[in-house]
């Protein structure tokens, strides 16, 4: 006989497996897992359809790219490491980037207070680092993005 320890009883008494049982419960979690990316990337577009355009915050920005380097706490190991280049014409004023582990829950990266201070104030670059706060089951996440933002701006029309 099959251990029941997993199962719940239905308003009739009946046992019947839990979603994540033997009965299907990959494909239940898979789109479990599908839903949440999908409102994860709902609340994304949201949020940058909102938020200013760079071009109009920044006019004289010409170009921005921000190199980022993600690892996990101080760990000696190389990270996972890649550039983002910024449409400047057509980019939100929001810079949030996600966790780069798949694990983490309600994570990510949003630098946009530090990228939008240093573009206003006319720097090049920017170096900087910032800690996942999401969670990984019912720890701490804790990876740390290193960044550094080079920007170009158009020269002064006299």
């Amino acid at each position: 006989m099959r251990d029941r320890s997993d199962w719940k009883a239905n308003e009739r008494q009946r046992w019947q497996p839990m979603e994540s049982d033997w009965r299907g419960g990959e494909e239940v979690h898979v789109m479990r897992r599908y839903d949440e990316a999908r409102e994860r990337f709902t609340e994304r577009r949201r949020r940058e359809d909102e938020s200013p355009r760079l071009a109009a915050e920044i006019p004289s920005l010409a170009e921005l790219r921000i190199e980022v380097d993600e690892r996990r706490g101080d760990s000696p190991f190389k990270g996972t490491a890649h550039i983002r280049r910024i449409v400047v014409e057509h980019a939100p004023a929001l810079f949030v980037i996600a966790c780069g582990d798949p694990a983490c829950r309600d994570g990510g990266h949003d630098i946009t207070r530090d990228i939008m201070r240093a573009l206003r104030a006319g720097e090049t670059r920017l170096d900087g680092e910032d800690e996942c706060r999401g969670q990984i089951q019912s720890a701490d996440c804790r990876r740390v993005m290193r960044y550094v933002a080079i920007a170009k701006y158009r020269a002064p029309e006299d």
